[in-house]
């Protein structure tokens, strides 16, 4: 490729989430024209899915789904360069910022950043149980994205299992659809409540998402519908797909047959795009994952790339739309502008939902030792079929990191690149060498950062050669 068909952008931001269409916007309203890698074919992220043109209402979705457009309408007012279905599938930084190779609609493209924002959004937690890999066991993330995409509801009274506020949220959108679910297990106990007594300041600064947890639990109690609490162990159960759930509680074993279970153990950074760039990473205790450092002031990572939103640290919609206004401050700010008026209160508001999310942690904490617990048999990743058992295996021949287990094993080899079982091999092997997961550390991530075909890569753009 000639250096004449690269591209220049001043301000590129890769996600159209809330942090990335709120850092878009307010950059447009200065008169920048900012670049948006989207890989979605329409704007607003997981949380605003499918919002420009919604399948569902409010009496189904909840006030919280349709607040976001107001901020999808400012994005599409904004004056900006909208890529959707667009993957950056490799990142290099240098001494005139960052290089990007993008996938734009099967086309291959080269582009020169000068700045950077990051707002890549989470993902669901990888959380391994015997069968997890079964057809009809799917991420209580992919049943909303069904809701919200196409209003698709379970055929039958799905189960649903894990801990996190999408799961009684998605329990109670089910119920609202006409489809409540058969049973909820939370994997938390009934003691974690102790935590709002022993945190009053941060249980005031959370008392809309607490209250408005109690709504929806209230609403599924009238309902009927069965919560249990202290999951200790789950198993999935089917030949071809699965046909029963096996649960313990309180160390006895349960059985109920059911074609669909959705999980949800949590959200956690979406982490290649920062890995891929070589973005230092620090494990969060109250999170239970890696989040990747950035300057707390400026959300700077690196000279001329900052980091915004979930994919930073998971904080919520409001939170991650806060944070893109003050990525676009921050690079007006390094432009010469006065900012510090605007940002002030976005600061102070940011502070106190961090409080809040400080508790939401700890009453939905994953619990620890799971992993280590599973039978030997139990897949670790699934992309490549690589067990409990054979990891086991490998740390006691002498794989003392993820690169040697990955060589020794294939695990974080496959389509997914890692992002399920990475977190899970970490934990493994600090539980073997009795150290902690930052002493650990996670797999190296090179391009690419997406999953391509041999096509796409043949006709992707190369940097251009001296």
């Amino acid at each position: 490729m000639s250096g004449s068909s690269l591209r220049h952008a001043e301000v590129a931001i890769i996600g159209a989430g809330p942090a990335g269409m709120a850092a878009a916007s307010r950059l447009a309203e200065a008169g920048q024209r900012p670049v948006v890698f989207d890989l979605a074919t329409s704007p607003g992220g997981q949380i605003y899915r499918q919002l420009a043109a919604p399948q569902v209402g409010e009496d189904v979705m909840g006030r919280d789904y349709l607040q976001g457009q107001a901020l999808l309408e400012r994005f599409g007012r904004a004056r900006l360069d909208y890529r959707p279905d667009s993957r950056a599938w490799w990142a290099q930084r240098g001494a005139e910022g960052t290089t990007l190779g993008v996938l734009a609609s099967g086309r291959g493209e080269l582009w020169q950043v000068k700045r950077l924002i990051i707002a890549s959004g989470a993902m669901e937690r990888g959380w391994p149980f015997p069968g997890w890999q079964l057809p009809g066991v799917m991420q209580a993330g992919a049943g909303q994205v069904l809701l919200k995409q196409g209003a698709l509801v379970p055929d039958s009274p799905p189960v649903l299992v894990g801990t996190g506020p999408l799961l009684y949220l998605l329990a109670w959108q089910y119920l609202r659809a006409g489809c409540p679910p058969r049973l909820i297990l939370d994997a938390a106990p009934r003691s974690r409540y102790t935590a709002l007594l022993r945190h009053p300041r941060d249980t005031w600064h959370a008392r809309h998402y607490l209250f408005k947890g109690l709504r929806m639990m209230a609403a599924l109690q009238r309902a009927g519908v069965t919560v249990q609490h202290g999951l200790e162990a789950l198993e999935a159960e089917g030949e071809t797909c699965l046909q029963a759930v096996r649960y313990r509680l309180a160390g006895r074993w349960h059985r109920i047959e059911t074609p669909l279970l959705l999980t949800h153990f949590g959200v956690v950074p979406e982490p290649q795009m920062c890995r891929g760039l070589g973005i230092a990473f620090d494990w969060h205790v109250g999170q239970q994952t890696f989040v990747p450092k950035r300057d707390a002031a400026s959300l700077a990572a690196e000279p001329g790339v900052w980091l915004a939103g979930d994919g930073a640290g998971i904080g919520g919609a409001l939170n991650a739309e806060r944070e893109g206004h003050l990525a676009a401050l921050s690079i007006l700010e390094a432009q010469g502008e006065t900012v510090e008026d605007e940002r002030r209160p976005v600061r102070q508001a940011d502070g106190r939902d961090r409080q809040a999310r400080g508790l939401l942690e700890k009453l939905f904490r994953v619990p620890e030792g799971w992993i280590t617990a599973q039978p030997e048999t139990t897949l670790v990743c699934r992309c490549e079929a690589v067990s409990l058992g054979e990891i086991n295996a490998a740390m006691r021949h002498g794989a003392a990191g993820p690169a040697q287990l990955k060589a020794f094993t294939r695990c974080g080899m496959g389509p997914c690149q890692g992002r399920l079982c990475g977190e899970s091999v970490t934990r493994l092997l600090a539980g073997h060498t009795g150290t902690t997961p930052e002493a650990v550390g996670y797999y190296q991530v090179r391009p690419p950062l997406h999953s391509i075909t041999l096509g796409e890569l043949a006709a992707s753009a190369r940097p251009p050669t001296s």
